[in-house]
């Protein structure tokens, strides 16, 4: 049994090295900001958005583009706070930003694809631009994703999101993103695509509209997923981006009963990546529990594992936080391993727990 152990634990320290060392054969980061100004489309969904969609806007409206060649469209999800009167307030003084109430559904479309879907059926630009009503992005967002869509073959580019918030909980949970978008750039870079980042993606219409849209494809809880899948599969060329230009920022949950159904609506969305994410969540899931094993087995050995884990784990997010131009919040940089530690079990006992993810009011089973 003990081999077996050593074996699983070693291979998670593997997994490691093979992403960082996909993470660094990205090419010098460069401003490769589009020479050419066309018309865009940026859509934002929005279901009970009162508290963050004022944000969202304010950055929309700094961004580095000609307002004219812009049409911002908010898709109100059936919203039962103050979503809609804030946004009808917006789009009154800048008439780039349009109000739109979804009241159906469109095909097998749910949710936040359902909404994606009338938006782009509202939308006349070739290209189009999504993120989520809680996200600030950055001034020269669409000038960055912007100049690889219009790269020959290319349907579909993915920036870098931040999680930006103050504590325990909410830190954690920045530096949490960082290793997710970490291991997606780094698998990336040695072949291994696998998805788009929903908060911080754009695509053409060209390629959208051959995958039929959403209103043809199964209902998923993760549409990035879906969406990024249905595009590479007709063909069309991907970019996973991580750089300052195309980084945006978004707002944590605050509550950790929210983000325990968070973490299960991206895990159960992960049902449908890959077969390698099979394995390398599985290699994750194990790392914990077989550490615990191998403490009672042999703690020299856990102890060694555990050190070049935790060495490993925290320079990547040193690295990519030099390479965003970010401060490494240092509290919660030296408790992260804490921090992982607890939420690692409570997600793995949330998740098998028999209840409905419950995510802006809607509830999801487990499987469909």
């Amino acid at each position: 049994m003990e081999i077996g152990v050593v074996v699983l634990l070693w291979l998670f320290i593997c997994l490691q090295l093979f992403v960082i060392s996909g993470y660094l054969s990205l090419p010098n980061s460069k401003k490769k900001y589009t020479q050419t100004l066309p018309h865009l489309a940026i859509l934002v969904p929005a279901r009970n958005e009162a508290q963050n969609i004022a944000a969202c806007l304010e950055s929309l409206l700094q961004l580095n583009y000609p307002s004219q060649n812009l049409e911002i469209w908010i898709g109100n999800d059936q919203s039962t706070d103050e979503t809609a009167q804030i946004v009808a307030k917006y789009a009154q003084k800048h008439p780039h930003i349009h109000l739109y109430s979804v009241q159906n559904t469109i095909g097998s479309a749910r949710a936040k694809g359902n909404v994606l879907a009338h938006l782009v059926k509202m939308s006349t630009a070739p290209y189009i631009f999504v993120t989520d009503a809680d996200i600030s992005v950055g001034k020269n967002w669409l000038n960055q994703l912007l100049s690889y869509l219009q790269e020959p073959g290319v349907g579909m580019v993915s920036g870098t999101t931040l999680v930006k918030g103050v504590g325990f909980l909410q830190e954690g949970q920045s530096l949490d993103w960082i290793l997710g978008n970490g291991y997606l750039i780094g698998l990336n870079q040695l072949g291994l695509k696998s998805t788009a980042v929903g908060n911080n993606m754009a695509f053409t219409r060209e390629a959208y509209l051959s995958t039929g849209g959403y209103e043809n494809m199964p209902f998923s809880v993760t549409e990035d997923f879906q969406l990024f899948t249905a595009i590479a599969a007709k063909g069309f060329k991907t970019h996973n981006l991580m750089d300052r230009a195309s980084l945006n920022l978004s707002k944590p949950q605050t509550e950790f009963k929210k983000l325990l159904h968070q973490r299960k609506r991206w895990m159960m969305g992960a049902q449908d990546l890959p077969w390698y994410w099979a394995i390398i969540f599985g290699v994750q899931a194990f790392f914990y529990f077989g550490l615990l094993l191998m403490f009672w087995l042999n703690p020299n050995m856990a102890l060694t594992i555990w050190v070049i884990k935790w060495f490993l784990q925290q320079t990547y997010l040193a690295l990519i936080h030099i390479k965003l131009n970010q401060k490494l919040p240092v509290v919660a940089f030296i408790s992260y391993e804490l921090y992982a530690l607890l939420m690692h079990f409570a997600m793995i006992a949330f998740y098998i727990y028999p209840t409905k993810m419950d995510w802006k009011g809607r509830k999801y089973s487990l499987l469909f």
